[in-house]
């Protein structure tokens, strides 16, 4: 145990439960706006994560060759900004303002992607998107302020409870867009629709994480 005798609490079973400890929330509601800003992020990026060898393939032909290049490449973008990135800009901006920036980066790398005509573009597109990644330690910072210390592992239990929620909801709703897009009963052809869907989730947690510090949900840190 990490907190003093003194600052812990009694142990109890039934906060263990991931549902339950997503409920217990509640108590802070400005908490809650920023949850559901941050389920959106994750929900939003499986446009990126379950469609981006679907797209390429669909758009620009690519082999599996090409593909694993360009997953290498995300990954050294991504290691790079949470590896190292994220130590110097988050600090000099405030935590408040990376979530911004880094949401309008996701939003506008996505939007880029779902319009992307050219091979060369997807890899230069990845900068904005990658440097979105500015965004999550930063909420998570944020929503770590509004919890008190013995109770710092149950939100983390509850976030990374939500964050599986997504991984089996995000590729559904992602590849399925995809594939209505790109199938004969779509009203138009638009392989990059996920990528968008996914620009107005980033779009749709800045709005909600900024009522939620800002708004009638603005409440006092722990």
């Amino acid at each position: 145990e990490s907190l003093p005798a003194d600052k812990r609490r009694a142990f109890e079973w039934k906060r263990c439960i991931p549902g339950v400890s997503l409920y217990n929330l509640k108590r802070y509601p400005a908490l809650i706006g920023l949850v559901v800003a941050l389920f959106l992020v994750y929900l939003g990026s499986h446009a990126v994560q379950s469609n981006w060898s679907f797209f390429t393939i669909e758009r620009f032909k690519w082999d599996s060759w090409m593909i694993g290049i360009s997953l290498t490449v995300v990954g050294v973008l991504v290691g790079g900004v949470q590896a190292g990135l994220t130590r110097v800009v988050n600090p000099r901006l405030g935590n408040e303002k990376s979530i911004y920036i880094g949401l309008a980066l996701y939003a506008v790398g996505m939007l880029l992607f779902s319009f992307a005509t050219q091979s060369w573009m997807m890899f230069a597109f990845l900068v904005p998107y990658c440097l979105g990644g500015i965004c999550g330690p930063a909420l998570q910072a944020v929503m770590a302020g509004y919890v008190p210390n013995n109770e710092q592992g149950e939100l983390q239990g509850s976030l990374t409870a939500m964050m599986s929620v997504t991984t089996i909801f995000g590729p559904l709703l992602m590849t399925n867009v995809f594939s209505y897009f790109t199938s004969k009963n779509a009203p138009f052809y638009y392989p990059g629709s996920a990528f968008l869907v996914g620009s107005v989730f980033m779009i749709a947690s800045a709005v909600i994480a900024y009522y939620a510090l800002h708004g009638k949900l603005k409440m006092e840190k722990a």
